[in-house]
């Protein structure tokens, strides 16, 4: 007899559930499967069901991950009012900000100390793809990874460290930080706000 589709997806969801929740406080080489079933209540067969392995689990929680947040980012595009070449840091932030809080705990875990590497690049291209499409970026601009490496770890290192603090300076606050620093730098900065 086969599962009902319902309960099979909630089964799955529980298991990822189990192991983010070790996940978040642990290297993934110290999370075992008997901890994961223990947590939901399953058995291992249960487990290898779903998952030939704690990498597989992990696999599958960075790829629902990516997939949700550039299916936001895209959605955020589509529906923006103004066209490509109109969009400025402003709305970047705007779009992306309320994106990045909804995922943020995920996003720094898997991208910390205890992150998979392999995440941490796919992650970058897939934020750099972003990029290129919000600047209109032409192909064979001189200097084009030097440009989007530069963007890329501004962003996403202010973004880390902003939730590495617990959001200690609130949303406008570290908009408004984040806009001068990548529009004047840090002498910018400095100069701007003694």
């Amino acid at each position: 007899m086969k599962k009902q589709p319902e309960i099979t997806a909630a089964t799955r969801r529980k298991i990822m559930d189990a192991f983010w929740t070790l996940y978040k406080e642990k290297a993934i080489e110290k999370i075992s499967i008997a901890e994961i079933t223990r947590i939901t209540g399953n058995n291992r067969g249960t487990f290898y069901h779903y998952f030939k392995d704690v990498y597989a689990v992990l696999e599958q929680i960075e790829a629902d991950l990516l997939q949700q947040v550039n299916r936001e980012v895209s959605e955020a595009f589509r529906n923006s009012p103004y066209a490509a070449g109109e969009r400025d840091l402003d709305w970047l932030y705007s779009v992306s900000m309320p994106i990045f809080k909804r995922h943020e705990e995920k996003i720094f875990t898997l991208l910390g100390k205890n992150g998979d590497p392999k995440f941490t690049g796919v992650f970058r291209e897939s934020i750099r793809a972003i990029l290129i499409e919000f600047w209109n970026m032409p192909d064979g601009i001189e200097h084009l990874d030097y440009l989007m490496e530069y963007a890329y770890s501004a962003m996403i290192g202010l973004m880390a460290k902003w939730y590495e603090n617990g959001n200690d300076v609130t949303d406008d606050e570290f908009f408004r930080m984040a806009q001068g620093l990548v529009a004047k730098g840090i002498l910018g900065y400095l100069e701007w706000h003694p």
